[in-house]
């Protein structure tokens, strides 16, 4: 009992990290960066538009490991995640209905301890126009995939993975993985004094620069 509610409480988190509708209020901002400096409870994060931030690191916080991954290891019903933008043309996998195509700044295969988190197609912040979609691969066309989080055929996003896009492996890891260099995506929230706390962080291992 105690490992389930683990668990659901672990899937909240995430699904907040990645894309969940919650409410404004509660949506984290957005830090990518390299880490210069940890602490026992705090780490420092240069920007990538040169400037540097200070993130309190809660002993709840939550973790992910980004690693390097494989398209050879997308098959069908595999839960991901993929980062993208909607092109102005039909994707090539075939239904009832025409859909549009969209072109992936990444795919994230997803462990199935986390499978369901954050199922859907929502806005991101990447780029103006980007978007970020979760689900189960449920067609592929050559390196196009349909990721689908619902039943209908409204229900799922065509995307295609470029052969120069990162693909990864994501999977729940612990605060070992923070260390100086680092390159990180987190999601922060500001206290009553202004100060930003870190709500998660997505870390790259080895020379893994988080493309979310």
């Amino acid at each position: 009992m105690k490992a389930l509610c683990y668990n659901i409480l672990i899937a909240a988190v995430v699904a907040v990290a990645v894309g969940s509708p919650v409410r404004a209020q509660e949506e984290p901002d957005h830090i990518r960066g390299q880490i210069t400096k940890v602490e026992d409870s705090s780490i420092d994060v240069k920007m990538r538009d040169g400037k540097t931030v200070r993130l309190a690191t809660p002993e709840n916080l939550t973790v992910i490991s980004l690693d390097k991954g494989s398209f050879t290891k997308v098959d069908f019903g595999v839960y991901v995640g993929a980062v993208a933008v909607k092109l102005d043309e039909y994707s090539p996998i075939v239904r009832d209905s025409l859909s549009w195509l969209h072109r992936g700044f990444e795919l994230r295969i997803i462990d199935e301890q986390l499978r369901g988190i954050a199922a859907g197609h929502k806005k991101w912040s990447l780029t103006p126009d980007s978007i970020m979609a979760h689900g189960w691969v449920d067609d592929i066309e050559d390196r196009v995939l349909s990721i689908k989080y619902g039943p209908t055929e409204e229900e799922e996003t065509d995307v295609e993975v470029p052969r120069g896009a990162p693909v990864l492996t994501m999977a729940l890891a612990d605060r070992t993985l923070i260390k100086r260099d680092a390159h990180i995506f987190a999601g922060a929230q500001k206290d009553a004094d202004g100060k930003y706390v870190a709500v998660f962080i997505f870390v790259g291992i080895g020379d893994v620069v988080p493309p979310l």
